[in-house]
């Protein structure tokens, strides 16, 4: 072995040994978990609800669990959903309830907020049409959600789905057209 072989072996071991001691990334603890489940809950929550009539959210109680940078495009995202609620009632759709719940597949800390990738389930309630209570409706929607630090606690910088494609459920929006 050559002198410049043996710096090279050297080196290279030496690297291995700096990078393989490096501090792994934080792990959230539970109190972190259900502190982000809560938040995501809440939000995904709201969005759904503004498909039922006389629902909608001010700019404030979206300001409590998204960044201000976001504010802007969820209130877009609502308008749409009010416009395609008011659009379906014409016809006799009426959307009484929903609900929903996540469960979180992945969670990463990052040096600037988090990452979360989450499975949602919801249904959804319809009101009766021409006297007969109408079919519930539910949906699995995997997306991935962006988060940062805000004081104590965390604020959502977005959503987005995790296997983007059409149709998106009937609380969805298309992210293309935002």
């Amino acid at each position: 072995m050559t002198m410049q072989q043996r710096i090279t072996v050297i080196a290279v071991v030496a690297l291995l040994a700096v990078t393989s001691c490096a501090a792994p990334a934080p792990q959230p603890d539970a109190e972190a978990k259900a502190a982000v489940q809560a938040l995501i809950e809440r939000a995904i929550d709201r969005r759904n609800h503004q498909v039922v009539p006389g629902f909608s959210s001010t700019q404030e109680e979206i300001s409590q669990d998204f960044v201000p940078d976001a504010v802007e495009r969820i209130e877009l995202e609502y308008g749409q959903l009010h416009q395609r609620r008011d659009a379906i009632a014409p016809h006799g759709v009426l959307l009484t309830d929903s609900g929903s719940e996540i469960i979180i597949k992945k969670f990463t800390i990052t040096n600037t907020g988090a990452n979360v990738d989450i499975s949602e389930q919801t249904q959804l309630e319809h009101g009766p049409v021409n006297g007969v209570q109408g079919p519930s409706e539910g949906y699995v929607y995997d997306q991935k959600v962006e988060l940062a630090k805000s004081g104590e606690g965390w604020k959502i910088v977005s959503v987005s789905p995790l296997n983007p494609g059409k149709p998106y459920p009937t609380t969805v929006v298309d992210p293309d057209t935002l």
